[in-house]
């Protein structure tokens, strides 16, 4: 979910055992820091032309500095080129008159912070009712982007007129970098700031656990040691508390996590709402920016996820044995044997004597038009947080690993199991895929199933890189559909049948079936994500494997352990796990 940076640092700090000598601290969103990076869409492309941008700070943090003086604001900017004259206001209105400003010299404007006094230092007394609003205005003597922002919308952190425009509230895109620097010797000494809370997206009925993590800032100059915080969820009576050991210096900002067992029965959205409520050290002095919330959505159930990793790589790569190995020996590992399911496509460094057509298509996925190379990963073909592909090059096995973990801490929401049954007559293998959703909206388009025929244990014929024997596993042979079939479903079931035809170089007993559910979107490769997967080996085939059915429909006990992943056909060592929802000890 989202996190919303928090105001006020420190400009100066000596810090001491329990309180620290400071001369001033900053008010405002971007915590300090100024952007050099350039967002068009928040700038003018007019010559000879001025461009105004605030924030808004409400009564609360204007008033718990009372006693202290606002002498100056910093203006952050992108880059200078083509401005020559900035200056600085406070306002009570965005369009008001100004209760304090100054400006820069005509030519010392500089790219990044600009610190400008105010002419006439802004007392603050403590009787703001309704907020102030601190800016700054730059001429463009050229065409310009010059403005400074982050791509984090935070509440009332970004207020943009633009030449020949209104004021506008783009809070929701991103937040200013500018701040007012507040002096004085009378600081706030206790000051709590809960900055944000984060839920996971998915709260899990059956699982009935939940945890909440804050991201708390001490504005106070006192130390402080601990504190405790409320949580409530929205439509429910029950409180949930906890204390928090924690020592925040003044400017500290730190993390918590707690947990708490809601009382929740029905699905839908949900929201909860954390606030601290004491400190070890006495009042809060801006109770205002205690309380924070944020929204998740209620589920009954989920099923265990097993990860896809797909792998390009050719003979031709000296490179791709080493991210073979990754895969290998990742597999080999207890903890990720039934939850990761691999294959190899033949392709992205030229090809070689395994590549299938579907290898070369799925080059699709590193950005139509974009350069390709091997070896390459995708873990269920997800995109990375800020990135413009699925597709990348683990530098260990440990990235490899964090990928995969990441994905294993993610819901999911559909189920697979598969059936293959050989025909020795004809030569095929018929795969039967079922399961079931508990979720209707899993996916933003609609499902697609793919099912892939797969064959371990191939002797390489020339590996680049590889010294002695080489042995390719994970090998495609066959798939149904390269971009997948769309599932008919009946009610929250669904059944699918596919038939592959055998070469006659194919080795029967090195076989495997992989099948995956995903959210296909033929025009943005990063929105493709696998829902779940499973996979099935020539030994278990004229049977059943995959993924288990729920708790609910089996006299097997639902088992997870604290990080949420479901403990299936292991052997629990002693410690704490969730037993059909309830916490137990095994010992």
């Amino acid at each position: 979910m989202k996190k919303f940076m928090f105001s006020a640092i420190a400009l100066l700090a000596v810090c001491t055992a329990g309180n620290a000598q400071v001369s001033g601290l900053n008010i405002g969103y971007c915590n300090g820091e100024v952007s050099t990076s350039i967002h068009k869409e928040f700038c003018s492309s007019e010559k000879d032309v001025w461009v105004e941008a605030a924030i808004w700070l409400p009564a609360s943090d204007v008033n718990v500095n009372a006693g202290n003086e606002l002498r100056a604001i910093r203006a952050g900017l992108a880059q200078r080129i083509g401005i020559d004259t900035m200056c600085v206001w406070v306002r009570e209105t965005l369009d008001g008159q100004n209760l304090a400003e100054g400006g820069i010299p005509k030519g010392s404007v500089v790219k990044g912070w600009n610190e400008i006094q105010l002419d006439n230092p802004l007392p603050l007394d403590g009787s703001n009712s309704g907020g102030l609003y601190i800016g700054y205005a730059y001429h463009q003597a050229s065409v310009n982007q010059g403005l400074s922002a982050f791509l984090t919308p935070t509440p009332n952190a970004l207020f943009l007129k633009l030449p020949g425009g209104e004021w506008t509230d783009r809070s929701n895109e991103g937040l200013l970098c500018v701040e007012g620097l507040v002096y004085g010797d009378n600081l706030p000494k206790l000051n709590l700031r809960l900055a944000s809370v984060d839920t996971p997206d998915y709260y899990i009925i059956d699982k009935g656990v939940m945890n909440l993590t804050g991201y708390v800032k001490n504005l106070g100059v006192q130390t402080v040691t601990g504190f405790d915080v409320e949580a409530r969820i929205e439509g429910t009576d029950e409180v949930y508390t906890a204390h928090i050991d924690s020592t925040l210096a003044f400017q500290d900002y730190k993390s918590f996590t707690f947990e708490i067992a809601p009382a929740i029965q029905n699905t839908g959205e949900g929201k909860v709402t954390v606030t601290i409520v004491r400190l070890n050290e006495g009042d809060d002095l801006n109770m205002d920016d205690n309380v924070a919330s944020d929204v998740f959505e209620i589920v009954q159930h989920d099923y265990t996820r097993v990860v896809l990793l797909e792998e390009f790589t050719t003979e031709q790569c000296p490179n791709c044995p080493r991210v073979a190995a990754y895969v290998h020996d990742m597999l080999e590992k207890d903890m990720y044997k039934d939850v990761v399911a691999a294959l190899c496509h033949h392709s992205a460094y030229y090809t070689d004597w395994l590549t299938v057509p579907s290898d070369s298509k799925y080059l699709w996925y590193f950005n139509e038009g974009g350069a390709t190379y091997a070896p390459a990963i995708m873990t269920d073909r997800w995109t990375m947080e800020g990135g413009s592909t699925p597709v990348f090059n683990p530098i260990s096995q440990s990235d490899l690993e964090s990928a995969v973990n990441r994905r294993l801490a993610k819901p999911a929401f559909v189920s697979l199991h598969i059936k293959a049954e050989m025909d020795t007559e004809a030569n095929q293998v018929h795969v039967v895929v079922d399961g079931s959703r508990s979720k209707d909206d899993f996916c933003v388009n609609p499902a697609r199933i793919t099912v892939y025929l797969v064959e371990n244990d191939i002797a390489a014929h020339s590996q680049a890189g590889a010294s002695g024997s080489f042995v390719h596993q994970h090998v495609v042979r066959k798939v149904n559909s390269d971009w997948g079939e769309v599932i008919d479903w009946n009610g929250d079931d669904y059944n699918y049948e596919c038939t592959f035809d055998l070469r006659n170089d194919f080795v029967t007993e090195n076989l495997q079936v992989i099948a995956m559910i995903f959210d296909y979107d033929s025009n943005d490769a990063t929105k493709n994500e696998v829902a779940n997967a499973a996979t099935i080996y020539y030994k278990d085939f004229n049977g059943t494997s995959g993924i288990a059915t729920m708790a609910a429909d089996s006299a097997v006990p639902t088992v997870y352990d604290l990080q949420g992943r479901r403990m299936q056909g292991q052997s629990l060592r002693p410690g704490l796990y969730i037993i059909n929802g309830q916490k137990q000890v095994v010992r």
